[in-house]
C-alpha cells in the first residue's frame, strides 16, 4: 500500500491524470476485499489490486472512460446482474469462471488541465481567478517574479524555470504580458505540450510578434498554432470580460475536441535567443543605466533585456525597447550619448 500512495503522490506532483479505484463491496468467491485499492494511469497501467485478471481488464476500460469524462462512477462487476440497475451505477458481467461480485468506486484525479498564464497584467490575474470555475487549474509565471533572482539571464530561461517541473500532460496557455515580453512568453510555453496557446494582443501587433517569433527561431508550426488575438470577439470591456471571452474559446477547444495541438519543443527559439548571451566581464557601463529608447533607468544586473553592441551592453525596460534599439541603434545612440 505504501508503494501505491507513493505512486499517487508522484502522479500528483506531475499533475498527471489517473483514477483511484477502491473496492467498496464484494461477494465471495471474489478475490478482492473491501478497502483494496489500485491506480489506473492514463495509458492504462494498473498499480495495486482490486480483483483478478477478469476484473482488472474491466476496471482499466472503465477507468479510461472516467478520465475522458472527468466524472467518478460506481462499477458493479457481477455474475448475477440485478433486474433493476440503480442510477449512477455501471453494471458489467463477471466473466471469470469463479464468478463472484465486486463493487468499486472509480475516482479520477488531476483531470483538470493546467492553464499556464504568462504575465502580471490584470487580464492574467482575471484569468487565474476565473479558470477554476471552468475546470482549469491556473498556473501563472511572469518575468516580474524573477527580477530579483540574481544576475540577468535569457528571459525565456527565467520563465521556463518557473514552469511546473513535471508538466507533461497537455495544457492550455495564454500569454497576457500586454506587450512587455510577448515573444519571450510564447517561446517559453512552446516547451509544453499544448491544446491551445493564445496571445492577448491586437491584430496589428500580432503581425509584428509573428515576425519576431520567426526571428528568434520559433517554428512555423508553432507560430501557426498560436491563437491571436486570444478570445472571441464579444465586445469585451475590461479584464474580466476579456478573460471570459478567452475562457469561452478554451472551453470550445476543449469540449468540441479540437484536433489542433502542439507537442512541445524544448529547444524552440534556442537557435536565436531573444537576448544575446553576455558575460559580466564585458560590461562597460555602470549598473544603473538609462534605456536608450525610452529613457527609463534600469539595473543592468537585473533586467532580462540586454543587448551588446561594439563591446558595450545596453539595458532596456522591456523587449519592445530592446527590439527597437536593435533595428535602429544609431537613431537611439545619438540621444543616449
Amino acid at each position: 500500500m505504501d508503494n501505491l500512495w507513493e505512486a499517487a503522490r508522484d502522479l500528483d506532483e506531475r499533475s498527471e491524470p489517473y483514477v483511484m479505484v477502491t473496492v467498496v463491496r464484494r461477494v465471495r468467491p471474489s478475490s478482492a476485499t473491501v478497502g483494496d485499492k489500485a491506480i489506473v494511469t492514463a495509458d492504462g497501467e494498473m498499480k495495486g489490486f482490486v480483483g483478478g485478471q477478469c476484473t482488472r481488464e474491466l476496471v482499466i476500460g472503465q477507468a479510461k472512460k472516467c478520465l475522458s469524462g472527468g466524472e467518478s462512477k460506481l462499477l458493479l462487476v457481477t455474475s448475477q446482474p440485478p433486474d433493476e440497475v440503480t442510477e449512477g451505477v455501471t453494471v458489467l458481467p463477471m466473466t471469470c469462471a469463479s464468478e463472484g461480485t465486486v463493487e468499486l468506486f472509480l475516482e479520477p484525479k488531476n483531470v483538470e488541465p493546467l492553464l499556464v498564464l504568462v504575465g502580471d497584467s490584470p487580464i492574467a490575474h482575471a484569468l487565474a481567478e476565473l479558470a477554476p470555475r471552468f475546470s482549469l487549474k491556473p498556473y501563472r509565471i511572469a518575468l516580474e517574479k524573477a527580477m530579483d533572482t540574481g544576475p540577468a539571464e535569457d528571459p525565456v530561461v527565467k520563465l521556463r524555470n518557473q514552469l511546473p517541473i513535471h508538466a507533461t500532460a497537455p495544457a492550455y496557455s495564454v500569454v497576457a504580458t500586454m506587450g512587455l515580453y510577448d515573444v519571450d512568453g510564447l517561446v517559453a510555453v512552446s516547451s509544453l505540450p499544448l491544446r491551445y496557446a493564445g496571445l492577448v494582443t491586437s491584430p496589428k501587433r500580432w503581425a509584428t510578434v509573428r515576425a519576431e517569433l520567426a526571428q528568434v527561431g520559433a517554428s512555423r508550426e508553432f507560430i501557426d498554432f498560436v491563437t491571436a488575438p486570444a478570445g472571441f470577439d464579444i465586445g469585451s470591456v475590461g479584464p474580466n470580460e476579456i478573460a471570459l471571452s478567452i475562457l469561452a474559446q478554451i472551453v470550445e477547444c476543449r469540449r468540441r475536441g479540437a484536433n489542433a495541438s502542439w507537442p512541445g519543443q524544448s529547444d524552440a527559439g534556442s537557435s536565436a535567443s531573444a537576448s544575446p548571451a553576455t558575460h559580466d566581464s564585458q560590461v562597460t557601463v555602470s549598473q544603473q543605466v538609462v534605456d536608450p529608447v525610452c529613457g527609463m533607468t534600469v539595473d543592468l544586473t537585473k533586467t532580462p533585456y540586454r543587448l551588446e553592441l561594439d563591446g558595450t551592453i545596453y539595458g532596456f525596460c522591456c523587449s519592445g525597447c530592446r527590439d527597437r534599439f536593435a533595428r535602429e541603434p544609431d537613431k537611439y545612440l545619438q540621444s543616449y550619448a
